[in-house]
């Protein structure tokens, strides 16, 4: 997800989370890379547990015990 956001925003020239980690890669923020892996890290977990609460709900033969 990140590797695809650099891209497309160095290609457009769109200021955003992949500028902003690359940039603070090149000047070495650890601490801003932190928080944007964080922040990754994060909403792919909520993603995940998103899809399965709806998969379950729209699945009545799913039962998690």
């Amino acid at each position: 997800m990140v590797g695809g956001s650099i891209i497309i925003e160095q290609i457009f020239f769109i200021p955003g989370l992949g500028r902003l980690a690359v940039e603070a890669l090149s000047i070495r923020d650890f601490p801003v890379v932190q928080a944007i892996v964080l922040l990754v890290a994060f909403s792919v977990m909520f993603g995940n547990l998103l899809v399965d609460i709806l998969y379950a709900y729209l699945d009545p033969r799913i039962r998690y015990s």
